[in-house]
């Protein structure tokens, strides 16, 4: 089964993306800050996140780390960015479950 790696600092967003992802039938791997997610990275095969962890530093940090694992990185944020970032996939936020689900199928493939 495919581990989603979702690092969300509001605890509330983190909950629904959780739920929506296991209920797709992903294992998922949660953080609230890059801190907390750096040490996750080499047990998932894909990462979903803020951008703002809380801070933009944070969040570049996390995708430079995601990179280098060789995770494919999903960006779902409210801001927009001012910058090409290395990332697979950038949705701006608010964002529908459906096509959230579509994307981590495209970016992941689908659950086992």
């Amino acid at each position: 089964m495919a581990k989603i790696l979702v690092v969300e600092d509001e605890p509330d967003q983190l909950a629904v993306r959780r739920q929506l992802l296991e209920q797709a039938g992903y294992e998922v791997i949660s953080a609230r800050s890059a801190a907390d997610a750096l040490p996750q990275l080499p047990n998932c095969q894909a990462v979903l996140m803020d951008l703002r962890i809380p801070k933009l530093d944070d969040g570049m940090e996390l995708i430079h780390a995601a990179k280098a694992a060789s995770a494919p990185i999903i960006v779902l944020s409210g801001a927009e960015s001012d910058s090409a970032l290395p990332v697979d996939q950038f949705v701006t936020k608010p964002c529908s479950s459906r096509k959230l689900l579509e994307i981590v199928m495209r970016v992941c493939g689908p659950p086992e």
